[in-house]
């Protein structure tokens, strides 16, 4: 089996899922029930990762029935269908999300991001001929940079953070820089001889599960950076003042 960050990158993001939402859970951000519904989701998601890497142990995801009967890195989907279900099915799941995402600090979800600096390997394995597939420029180039600049940006937030909509932007990016040129150069990827790389253990990991749930908590991290819109002017003022009851005889009106 060649070496590779990816079995530690599993490690290291079904942690920081668990992670966050227990430390939401102890803020009072999300209720028991709430992060119940998150041990749920993570189960289906544990049982795939399994299920992934024992196919790619035996090297079924390369098997040519398999893919002449199934598109073209299916894997993907897997974790997508799951998270996706989870998400219409549960409104209490919903719920929890958003507490998890309001509890978590904005570095947080930017220090995450660095972990597409992983992408150097498959980067240098290109230039020396291990890999025959440009896909790891294409795609591993821009995801290498981006996993740099989430050192860059999580050195500014301590510093002198950015503005809301820069972060909101860039975490957008992520998920635009793999999307597409992955399914806009399909075509051209699947006919290179060398592209099958990515259906070998370890690293069908990557399109298996760290890769969607890295996206994931780059949506999940928009989310919270939303813009909101405030209360209509003029509003505010009048439903403050219905709100407050009476002072009442004999108390004075200290607001």
């Amino acid at each position: 089996m060649p070496h590779s960050v990816l079995p530690f990158y599993l490690v290291i993001v079904f942690g920081f899922s668990l992670g966050i939402a227990h430390r939401a859970a102890a803020l009072g951000a999300i209720s028991r029930q709430e992060i119940r519904q998150v041990h749920i989701l993570l189960g289906p998601l544990s049982v795939w990762t399994l299920i992934c890497a024992a196919m790619g142990i035996k090297g079924l995801h390369a098997s040519p029935a398999l893919q002449a009967a199934v598109p073209f890195l299916w894997q993907a989907m897997v974790p997508v269908v799951i998270l996706a279900a989870g998400l219409l099915l549960s409104d209490r799941l919903r719920r929890a999300l958003g507490g998890i995402a309001t509890a978590t600090p904005l570095a947080w979800f930017v220090w995450f991001q660095a972990l597409r600096i992983g992408a150097v390997g498959g980067v240098v394995k290109g230039l020396r001929g291990e890999i025959l597939s440009s896909y790891v420029f294409w795609v591993g180039i821009p995801d290498m940079i981006y996993g740099f600049s989430a050192l860059v940006l999580a050195v500014l937030l301590v510093l002198r953070p950015p503005d809301r909509r820069v972060l909101l932007g860039w975490h957008l990016l992520g998920p635009a820089i793999i999307l597409l040129p992955t399914f806009g150069g399909m075509s051209f990827f699947m006919r290179e001889t060398g592209f099958n790389f990515i259906m070998a253990f370890p690293m069908v990991l990557a399109p298996g599960i760290v890769v969607p749930l890295l996206i994931f908590f780059n949506l999940l991290a928009a989310w919270k950076l939303r813009p909101v819109p405030g209360p209509k002017p003029g509003n505010g003022k009048s439903r403050t003042a219905r709100a407050r009851p009476s002072p009442g005889p004999g108390r004075p009106d200290t607001a």
